[in-house]
């Protein structure tokens, strides 16, 4: 998918006060209608039957073709959706071009470049294995604390010998109420302190297993020259 953008005025130098006055103030608000009427009817085309039995389009990349001067191929998301940060990334590369950051002869600027989107996509698969990891250990972890619970409460059941039990009844007979009650509140301040590390620790393991989610990160740029070569351009940088 390609916007070829041609201008009957100069508008590519941010040093001509002219060009720079066509850029900001009509260009690109256009650009940014354009790019968002663009977005909306690629996606829209998928989301409705087609007359024929025609298929879906599905685009990779959109084009915005601004030769001479420059052409960004930016990703589309896999709704067919532009960027919306697409018209903000058009006005830097207008910027760095006029700075030179770039060189000559460029045939082509990839938002983001190829290697950028293989290493994103490396690091999710992994953030998904190692939650897959996590969910299947806690579900182990929640079976063998029932297991321990009903072995433990197994244990419980238990006959205390005659001379122990007799011990027992003189101890409790032999205590004061007072001491009685401040047993009780003793345990019931312990019991609260034991709950609330409780949802604390179930509340910090809900979000250690939250789903992950995949953003394309566009920050990292592949500058394509004609003779073929790629350099890796971190646009956060400049």
């Amino acid at each position: 998918m390609r916007l070829n953008v041609r201008l009957m005025k100069p508008f590519w130098d941010p040093s001509d006060p002219e060009a720079e006055t066509l850029w900001q103030a009509s260009f690109m608000p256009w650009l940014a209608n354009a790019a968002r009427n663009m977005s909306t009817a690629m996606h829209n085309y998928n989301t409705v039957l087609h007359p024929l039995g025609a298929g879906n389009v599905t685009y990779q990349w959109a084009d915005f073709d601004f030769a001479p001067h420059a052409v960004l191929r930016l990703k589309v998301d896999d709704e067919n959706r532009i960027p919306s940060e697409a018209p903000a990334f058009c006005d830097k590369v207008r910027t760095l071009a006029a700075e030179g950051a770039f060189g000559e002869n460029v045939a082509r600027i990839r938002i983001p470049s190829r290697a950028s989107i293989a290493a994103q996509k490396a690091a999710f698969e992994e953030e998904q294995a190692r939650y897959r990891a996590a969910l299947a250990a806690q579900g182990g972890t929640a079976e063998g604390e029932n297991v321990d619970a009903a072995l433990t409460g197994a244990d419980d059941v238990s006959v205390e010998p005659a001379n122990e039990a007799d011990e027992i009844a003189e101890i409790v007979e032999s205590t004061e109420a007072a001491e009685a009650v401040q047993v009780a509140e003793a345990a019931d301040a312990v019991e609260s302190a034991e709950t609330a590390e409780s949802d604390a620790a179930t509340e910090a393991s809900e979000d250690a297993l939250a789903e992950p989610v995949f953003n394309l990160d566009y920050s990292i740029w592949g500058i394509e020259y004609a003779d073929g070569t790629v350099v890796e351009f971190d646009s956060r940088t400049r």
